[in-house]
């Protein structure tokens, strides 16, 4: 939309924009076609699929913009990959003990070191370019916020599911902190090498560490292991002038303070339906910004436009204006297109 870049700038820098921005990820074929002139987006067309993006909020991060051909493959490893039209599923890697899992993984660092020795810039990186061609659609009247590594906690765990992890975690917990080492100094690193002319002025990191009822791992252990790399990442992303939005969906009410100490400027994506509270939040954290906090559980796809509405003025007043209104994760195909533009069209004419 016109101005969003200004206006979502403004914003985060404490200033009063024209009005109140948004900031979502739209795997919606309803809401896509709408701001594709009335036009269905083709399966695999990001481009148009960026476009409808742009025109549908001011903010974004890189996802699967467009629907994809459902079909699977294997990995190198020979692991089943399931794509469905929105969401993608890849078997977990599955290790005969913990010492295969130790073993495997130590000779899988040895190779990535010897990598990160080698990285020299982020701008030749497949990551980086693949976003930087989705960035280019967008242009830079449009705030899109860049998608870096992360110390890795979620790739660990997601790779092997969550229950092997934690028993690696009990055997082998040098291995899991060795990883987590790496990832840190290669994210740290990306960061470092990015591009002077870089457009991005604010970066994701995504690592979802709650479940609905609380954090997925003790508060100390991520304290001890876990936040102080987050800190050395975000402070790599400051001294380059950008902006951390961190994210975790879930109920992360107890470890918010680790996330506001570990460098957070906007917390995404306010999961309501597990317990988190904007007003809450913004009366313990009153200079943090938010991105998110209209609940796409339950009121997105159930509620009506009036009760959209209703939410979205609250959120807003409950933060005193410091949010990039959108859903509390992403806008999935359950959500009707009519509580969509409820969402929408009650943010961009509330009155500052």
């Amino acid at each position: 939309m016109k101005g969003s870049y200004e206006r979502v700038r403004k914003l985060l820098a404490g200033l009063k924009p024209d009005r109140m921005p948004l900031y979502d990820i739209i795997p919606n074929d309803a809401v896509l076609g709408h701001f594709n002139g009335g036009r269905p987006v083709p399966e695999g067309d990001d481009d148009a699929a960026a476009r409808a993006v742009a025109e549908a909020t001011d903010s974004t991060r890189f996802a699967c913009f467009a629907p994809q051909r459902p079909r699977d493959e294997v990995t190198p490893e020979g692991r089943r990959v399931s794509y469905q039209r929105w969401t993608t599923w890849t078997e977990h890697r599955a290790f005969s003990s913990s010492e295969e899992y130790a073993s495997v993984k130590r000779k899988e660092m040895a190779v990535a070191r010897r990598e990160l020795s080698e990285m020299k810039s982020t701008a030749g990186d497949s990551w980086y370019s693949m976003q930087m061609d989705k960035q280019k659609i967008f242009g830079p009247d449009y705030y899109y916020v860049l998608s870096i590594p992360t110390p890795g906690l979620m790739c660990l765990y997601d790779e092997v599911g969550l229950e092997s992890f934690s028993y690696y975690l009990a055997d082998c917990e040098d291995v899991i902190i060795e990883q987590l080492e790496l990832f840190t100094e290669k994210a740290c690193r990306w960061v470092e090498l990015l591009p002077e002319d870089d457009p991005c002025s604010a970066v994701f990191i995504g690592e979802d560490i709650a479940f609905n009822s609380g954090p997925m791992f003790s508060p100390e252990w991520l304290d001890r292991e876990f936040f102080p790399r987050v800190k050395r990442l975000s402070d790599a992303v400051h001294a380059r002038g950008k902006l951390v939005m961190y994210h975790s969906d879930g109920n992360i009410n107890p470890i918010v303070d680790s996330i506001v100490r570990s460098g957070a400027d906007i917390l995404n994506p306010i999961d309501v339906n597990a317990g988190m509270d904007l007003k809450d939040l913004h009366r313990r954290y009153p200079r943090l910004f938010f991105a998110g906090g209209i609940d796409v559980t339950h009121l997105l796809p159930e509620g009506t436009p009036q009760q959209v509405a209703d939410a979205v003025t609250r959120a807003i007043e409950d933060t005193e204006g410091r949010i990039l209104v959108g859903s509390s994760t992403e806008v999935s195909d359950i959500v009707p297109l009519g509580n969509f533009l409820a969402m929408r069209e009650t943010a961009m004419n509330y009155k500052l």
